[in-house]
């Protein structure tokens, strides 16, 4: 298992926790609350024969979400059943603002762990903003998340980045391809000179559901293999192995330069999330291009 880990020698009072495993993430985050919590020189006041029991108590509460000293904001359950897609400003104000000036239960620090805090909304992330840069001495905020191009500026400014691996390519093609909607991209990028504007427009719609930071991964990888197999013609090199059919076709079909301004394109979509550029305009874009240039 990868190591990654938060210094412990300067602890600052907001932090952010980046990665696209989520496994790593929660690991991480806990394995830090569970150092900063347990205290360890003072296991004999606490009632423990050692500070390697304590800390293991210690941990084995934040895991379980039963240490009073380890507040932990997560989507809520729905009336109907479920949870919700998104953390409230409601949350942030009970869960942490009205919270954070009370004292420590058990130790020195309150600490405070916000998951999938890249799902917070606008209002709930400027409500979140004087703490994290005001917050008292004793607690420590962490906001997990995958992709920080969906937080403020604002919030982005007033924390320590930790960067918690990226996922292996090989590994992150799998888990895409999971999702039975981008399945589906492929394929039909191959055929896109049969396809009516009508049916781009519908299946754009359907794209629209899938996570933006997600399908231009998916774009992304799809490029490099079809150009890695247009210049290398060996299909082991290609990290999309079972698609392999539409990979050859595409790399046989398209022109370098067809290819480069696929490339172009990819650059400017990461230019258009900076100005809030929709991204359906921007995979319209693209498939006009790539039926063009068949």
């Amino acid at each position: 298992m990868k190591q990654y880990t938060i210094s412990t020698r300067r602890i600052h009072n907001a932090y952010l926790l980046l990665g696209q495993e989520e496994e790593e993430l929660e690991r991480m985050a806990g394995q830090f609350a569970a150092t900063v919590l347990s205290e360890e020189e003072h296991f004999q006041e606490k009632g423990f024969a050692s500070a390697k029991e304590y800390k293991e108590n210690v941990a084995a509460r934040v895991q379980k979400g039963e240490h009073p000293d380890c507040i932990i904001v997560n989507f809520e359950e729905k009336q109907g059943g479920g949870k919700k897609g998104s953390i409230s400003i409601e949350q942030i104000r009970r869960d942490v603002k009205a919270t954070v000036e009370i004292s420590p239960k058990e130790g020195k620090y309150k600490v405070y762990l916000i998951w999938h805090s890249d799902s917070m909304t606008i209002e709930a992330q400027n409500a979140i903003l004087k703490t994290l840069e005001e917050a008292p001495d004793h607690v420590i905020i962490l906001l997990l998340a995958k992709n920080a191009t969906r937080l403020l500026p604002t919030v982005l400014s007033r924390v320590v980045r930790v960067f918690v691996g990226e996922m292996d390519i090989e590994k992150r093609w799998e888990t895409l391809m999971q999702n039975p909607i981008l399945a589906r991209l492929l394929p039909f990028i191959r055929e896109i000179n049969r396809k009516s504007q009508l049916e781009m427009q519908k299946f754009v719609e359907e794209l629209s559901t899938v996570d933006s930071e997600d399908l231009f991964c998916f774009l992304d990888i799809i490029l490099r293999d079809v150009l890695c197999y247009k210049c290398s013609k060996d299909t082991k090199l290609l990290y999309g192995r079972e698609a392999v059919v539409h990979i050859v076709e595409m790399g046989e079909r398209y022109s370098f330069r067809a290819l480069g301004r696929w490339g172009e394109y990819m650059e400017r979509y990461k230019e258009g999330k900076l100005y809030n550029v929709q991204s359906s305009l921007q995979l319209m874009d693209l498939f006009f291009l790539l039926s063009e240039e068949v």
